[in-house]
């Protein structure tokens, strides 16, 4: 995962195999290990005393303050101005419970947005198939969409589908989540508001075709991105195809 600073001076990127956040000055190139020791674990602290464990998305505060990012089996906060990490919410052990912080439960969260006014974050938890919600001021954990069972099928909170959800984006104006469906070959909209789910494109089959709604195909997307105006879907598959929608 990568996100840019609202001041646009600086880029952060999750760096997975390396289990470290890292910055980047826009201007200069120059790279920096932000938080983690490099080995491999879940340990909260300052800087490099922090320790991840193959972090995989990233988002950051409107203000700018603080990232959030998935790790493994939590999501985890970091202070901007100090590099102070913390865990928001999580066990770390692989499940499936919604909660408060320590008692909720994930299982390989991948993609994870912030809302406008940056109270609550979005995360596709990817292998419980579900797009879960997490209050920033509390670390409650509820789930917005997705049974958990594997599946592709459009519906109202539970009674929608995912199968492997990904890369998710947040609409500017914070109504609607997109979500890249990876094993499902499809783009999804999920409405903050009602839960409700349904297929912007895809027509479920692997594939490449350009195409209008379901006859558009895709080949596994798991990362996705919003315009700043809200018009326009890029969308990255495992063939390292980048896709508009």
């Amino acid at each position: 995962g990568i996100v840019l600073s609202p001041d646009g001076s600086a880029l952060f990127l999750a760096d997975h195999g390396n289990h470290k956040i890292q910055r980047a000055e826009v201007a200069t190139g120059a790279v920096s290990t932000f938080a983690g020791s490099g080995i491999a674990g879940s340990v909260d602290g300052v800087g490099d005393a922090a320790q991840f464990n193959a972090p995989y998305g990233v988002t950051i505060s409107p203000d700018g303050s603080a990232l959030f990012v998935t790790d493994f089996n939590k999501i985890r906060r970091v202070e901007v101005a100090t590099r102070a990490v913390t865990t928001l919410a999580g066990s770390g052990e692989q499940g499936d419970a919604d909660g408060v912080d320590g008692a909720a439960e994930f299982y390989r969260p991948a993609g994870i947005a912030i809302s406008p006014d940056g109270s609550a974050l979005f995360v596709a938890d990817c292998w419980n198939k579900k797009i879960r919600r997490v209050e920033v001021a509390t670390g409650a954990v509820t789930t917005v969409a997705g049974s958990g069972e594997r599946g592709d099928a459009d519906g109202v909170g539970g009674a929608a589908e995912f199968d492997g959800p990904g890369g998710i984006a947040l609409s500017p104006d914070g109504s609607a989540l997109f979500v890249a469906d990876f094993r499902n070959h499809k783009i999804r909209r999920v409405e903050v508001a009602t839960g409700a789910v349904t297929t912007v494109a895809g027509s479920g089959a692997e594939g490449s075709a350009d195409g209008v709604g379901g006859a558009a195909q895709f080949n596994n997307p798991y990362d996705i991105a919003i315009s700043t105006d809200g018009s326009t879907l890029l969308v990255r598959t495992k063939k390292s195809a980048l896709r508009q929608v």
